[in-house]
């Protein structure tokens, strides 16, 4: 390895990154988790499926790890995917329910705490894009968990601010 001294601005931004990820790695927290998945569709729109998004630096783009342990019930115009999958604190998983005609039910989740958190929906690039930035390592942990959790509290509110608006339009409440 070379003296730090002697290393340019983006090497040292190269290393830091690696760090962060070895860190994570170790980290005694990264604990595993188990998580279920069931989900029916018409294998002709979508089958189902669990997938863990790993970042493939040789060709630059998120690559899938596709949970194969899941077993596939077929009937004669759906397919039922069901099982256990593990992920680990920290992983990105996208889970895919299914798909219609013009739809792809697909969303990808952040684990924390043994809870899956909805980062990015298939269809919202700006989301995808945090996340990927996340996965390549620009983006530490901490940082986008605490950003995705403020974006949850502030789509909360606004929920209760449309159910209390709702309320007062019926005239249950003024």
């Amino acid at each position: 390895m070379k003296n730090l001294k002697e290393m340019t601005k983006e090497d040292l931004e190269n290393l830091k990154k690696e760090i962060d990820k070895e860190i994570i790695n170790r980290n005694e927290n990264n604990k595993e988790y188990t998580f279920e998945f069931e989900a029916t569709n018409d294998p002709r729109k979508g089958t189902p499926y669990v997938a863990k998004l790993v970042w493939n630096v040789e060709e630059n783009k998120v690559d899938r790890v596709f949970c194969n342990n899941m077993n596939k019930t077929y009937g004669k115009k759906e397919v039922t995917v069901s099982g256990k999958y593990t992920a680990k604190e920290g992983e990105i998983i996208e889970i895919r329910y299914g798909g219609s005609w013009k739809n792809d039910y697909r969303h990808w989740y952040l684990i924390v705490d043994g809870k899956e958190i909805n980062v990015a929906d298939i269809d919202n690039s700006k989301k995808k894009a945090e996340v990927t930035e996340y996965l390549k390592g620009n983006i530490n942990f901490d940082e986008f968990v605490q950003a995705k959790q403020k974006e949850i509290e502030i789509e909360n509110k606004r929920m209760e601010e449309v159910s209390k608006q709702n309320w007062i339009t019926k005239g249950v409440i003024e």
